[in-house]
C-alpha cells in the first residue's frame, strides 16, 4: 500500500480521517532515496517554522523516498518518524506554524505555535510491543489477521499506553512540554468506545507530569 497525500485540516472534535494510513504502511519509494547530503538539508528544513499543510507536504515528500527498512532502521533517519506524528498533529490540532527542534537539539523533539504562544513538543510512539525496524529487515509475505487477533490488539491498548506515557512521565521535563503520542495498534473498531475511554483515563492519569497530552490514533486526535 502506498502512502496518499492528505492535506485535510482535521481537528480533535471530527471523526476518524477514513484516508489516512498507519506509519508502517508506508512503502515508499516512489523516487530515488535521499543522498547523506540531502538527508542533513532535509533534518534542516524541517527545523524552520512552516505552516501545518507545508509542514507535512515536505515530511510526506522525503519520507516517499524512503524504503521501509531503512525509514525505520536507519537512526539517521528518525527525525522523519517524528516529524511524521509532529505533521499529523499540526493539521488535526489546528496550529499556526510547527517545527523541528534543531539537528543538534537533545530535546524538545519540535515546537509548535498556537494562539501566538510557543510550546514545547515531544513525540513518542507505542506499536503495541512491535519492533518495526526488525520486521523490515526481513519482509514477510502476506499473512492471516483474524478477528481474535483484532480483540487481543484491542485489549492491549491500555497497557502499552499506559507504559508509554509513564516512561515519558519519569523524565521530569525541567519546562513544560506537550506530548504527542502515536497510538498505532489498530482493532479497526471492534473496541472503540473502550479504546476512547482508555485513552480519556491514561490522560487524566498523567495529565499533572505535561502542559497537555495529545493521542493519535486511527487518524484522529484524542
Amino acid at each position: 500500500m502506498s502512502r496518499a497525500p492528505i492535506d485535510e485540516r482535521i481537528n480533535e472534535d471530527t471523526g476518524t480521517d477514513s484516508t489516512e494510513v498507519d506509519i508502517d504502511e508506508f512503502d515508499g519509494p516512489s523516487r530515488p532515496p535521499l543522498s547523506a547530503e540531502e538527508i542533513e538539508a532535509a533534518r534542516a528544513s524541517l527545523a524552520q517554522w512552516q505552516e501545518p499543510a507545508a509542514f507535512k507536504a515536505a515530511v510526506d515528500g522525503f519520507s516517499a523516498r524512503c524504503t521501509s527498512p531503512d525509514w525505520f532502521s536507519r537512526p539517521e533517519l528518525k527525525f522523519l518518524q517524528e516529524s511524521f506524528v509532529l505533521a499529523r498533529f499540526a493539521l488535526r490540532k489546528g496550529v499556526d506554524h510547527v517545527r523541528l527542534a534543531e539537528p543538534l537539539a537533545q530535546w524538545p523533539d519540535g515546537f509548535m505555535q498556537l494562539a501566538g504562544k510557543t510550546h514545547n513538543v515531544e513525540v513518542t510512539s507505542t506499536h503495541g510491543g512491535r519492533k518495526l525496524g526488525n520486521e523490515y529487515r526481513e519482509p514477510k509475505g502476506l499473512t492471516m489477521d483474524p478477528v481474535e487477533n483484532w480483540v487481543a490488539r484491542g485489549e492491549s491498548i491500555p497497557k502499552y499506553l499506559d507504559e508509554t506515557v509513564n516512561a515519558k512521565s519519569k523524565k521530569y521535563y525541567s519546562v513544560p512540554c506537550w506530548l504527542v503520542v502515536y497510538l498505532n495498534i489498530s482493532e479497526y473498531g471492534i473496541r472503540q468506545q473502550e479504546t476512547e475511554a482508555a485513552i480519556a483515563q491514561v490522560k487524566a492519569r498523567y495529565e499533572a507530569s505535561f502542559e497537555a497530552i495529545s493521542v493519535l490514533w486511527n487518524g484522529r486526535l484524542y
